[in-house]
């Protein structure tokens, strides 16, 4: 071994002191090209490949140079390869070279060409001059960014994005030089002039494969609309820009109203159902507000959880009031408008019989007021009856259509009543579809009898007792005493007997016959009342 090693300097030495006219020119030939950062190094292997048709016995590097594309040499480069000695290069044989190059920081960044030159000598010691030519790449900034992409975190693939979702955006740098080399980072989602996220960062990149990721937070605070992300990397030899337009929605959207009656009566169940297509399970706020005529009636505001998919949501609405009513209906979050929309029914309230008064006008008449409200806003046709009965007989019976006014209708009716004697009556109002009753019962007091005045006289006997000698004195005086106790005795029967004859006895009344003698009442008489009644 050492012998051949002492062989191969020997003939080196030998190759080294031929002269340079006796050299021919060949070429290698490489399919790789080397890329190098200026101000920096790089190293890895070419294929150089022996295209000439000669066979080397002996093959040495001798040195290296760089041109331009117009052939100038270009100064601020170093490089060393290995191996430098190669043995039995034979024709179409491929060696692999390894080597290390560096740049000056202020080389242009360009395309040049790296010349190698090599000395090959046969093995009948012709020499032979061999050119190398590696495509040279220098390159000035030391960053590749890669394209940059940007996805909706929850819903990956989603072309927008919701209220509370978030936007991930994201690239990769590749850093192709060796050392640190710091960046600034930001991101930035505006609409209509007015920025709504930003952030801004300073990086280091690392040499190699660098990944740069920001989160853009979507708050709710964002109305529905078109919005522009914005991701830029800045640094001192270049930069790179990334935008992209976002819609972003609520994912709650209105698309119905119905109603489920058109026309109620006072007091009876009214709704209307919102339909609504979700993306999202998310808790709202729904208000309803109700007006008649302009003036505001109602206000509510209820809690609804709405689901993904096809909801239908019921809100009440009142029927408390008649007339015709319309409902504004809101659906918010957190203050902000979803959805809105009005509907706009009919309350119908029927008139109902409010109160029954009657007044004896006379003996044998009695007046009746009958109090009907109408507490619609319209007038409203009506059918009023009534009926008086006394003994089980129909004395009075009729009925009459009305136009009740809005408010307070008064109705009065004067009958003829028997006295005593217990009377019935029934009033009845029919009107929209509905009947109010008022029944009662009454008595007219027969008029009281005259009043006579009796006197009655006492008289007061003094029995004195009187002593006689003489008998007959004592019975005369007896005698007297009883005649006079039978005159007081006979003038007191005598009295109560006359007393009891001049008292008067009540005829009994004449029984009239339905089909007898009949005195129709007077037509009702309807008093306008403007004014509503006042509350008791």
């Amino acid at each position: 071994m050492r012998k051949t090693v002492m062989a191969f300097i020997l003939l080196m030495l030998a190759m080294t002191l031929l002269p340079p006219t006796s050299a021919q020119f060949v070429s290698f030939t490489t399919n790789d090209e080397i890329t190098l950062l200026r101000g920096d190094y790089s190293s890895g292997t070419i294929m150089l490949t022996n295209a000439g048709g000669f066979s080397f016995k002996v093959v040495s590097y001798q040195k290296f140079w760089v041109e331009d594309a117009d052939g100038n040499k270009i100064p601020g480069f170093n490089l060393t390869i290995k191996p430098t000695i190669f043995a039995d290069w034979t024709s179409q044989k491929t060696y692999s070279v390894s080597y290390n190059i560096s740049c000056a920081s202020n080389v242009s960044g360009g395309t040049y060409t790296l010349y190698l030159r090599f000395l090959a000598y046969t093995a009948d010691n012709s020499m032979y001059i061999v050119h190398a030519a590696v495509p040279l790449h220098i390159i000035e900034s030391a960053l590749n960014f890669g394209v940059a992409d940007a996805y909706v975190k929850e819903r990956p693939g989603s072309t927008y994005a919701l209220n509370g979702e978030t936007i991930v955006v994201f690239s990769h740098v590749d850093n192709i030089g060796h050392s640190d080399v710091t960046v600034r980072a930001s991101v930035s989602l505006s609409a209509d002039g007015r920025v709504y996220f930003s952030e801004n960062r300073t990086l280091t990149m690392k040499p190699g494969d660098n990944l740069i990721r920001f989160e853009v937070p979507v708050g709710y605070d964002l109305p529905e609309g078109t919005y522009r992300l914005e991701y830029r990397i800045e640094y001192e030899d270049g930069s790179y820009r990334y935008s992209r337009e976002i819609p972003v929605r609520f994912g709650v959207k209105l698309v119905a109203i119905s109603l489920q009656s058109d026309v109620v009566k006072l007091g009876e169940e009214n709704r209307a159902y919102l339909t609504l297509l979700s993306e999202r399970n998310v808790d709202l706020n729904l208000t309803v507000e109700t007006y008649r005529n302009g003036s505001l009636v109602s206000n509510t505001t209820t809690p609804v959880t709405v689901r993904g998919g096809t909801d239908v949501i019921e809100a009440n609405l009142p029927t408390n009031v008649a007339g015709n009513l319309t409902s504004v209906i809101e659906l918010t979050f957190d203050g902000r408008l979803i959805g809105s929309g009005k509907v706009s029914y009919k309350v119908q309230a029927p008139p109902l019989i409010r109160n029954v008064t009657y007044e004896r006008v006379s003996s044998e008449e009695v007046l009746f007021k009958i109090a009907i409200e109408n507490p619609n806003y319209e007038e409203v046709q009506g059918e009023f009856g009534y009926r008086i009965v006394a003994n089980g007989n129909v004395l009075y019976k009729d009925s009459l259509q009305s136009v009740l006014h809005p408010g307070i209708n008064e109705v009065s009716l004067k009958f003829q009543l028997p006295v005593g004697k217990v009377v019935e009556y029934e009033f009845t109002l029919s009107a929209m579809g509905e009947t109010s009753t008022s029944k009662g019962e009454l008595y007219l007091q027969p008029p009281a009898p005259p009043t006579t005045t009796t006197t009655t006289t006492t008289t007061t006997v003094s029995n004195t007792t009187t002593t006689s000698s003489g008998t007959s004195g004592g019975l005369w005086m007896g005698l007297v005493i009883i005649v006079f106790l039978l005159l007081v005795a006979g003038a007191f029967y005598y009295t109560r007997k006359g007393e009891r004859s001049k008292r008067r006895t009540r005829p009994k009344p004449k029984r009239r016959s339905p089909l007898g003698r009949f005195r129709r009442p007077k037509r009702p008489e309807f008093k306008e009342n403007k004014e509503l009644p006042k509350k008791r």
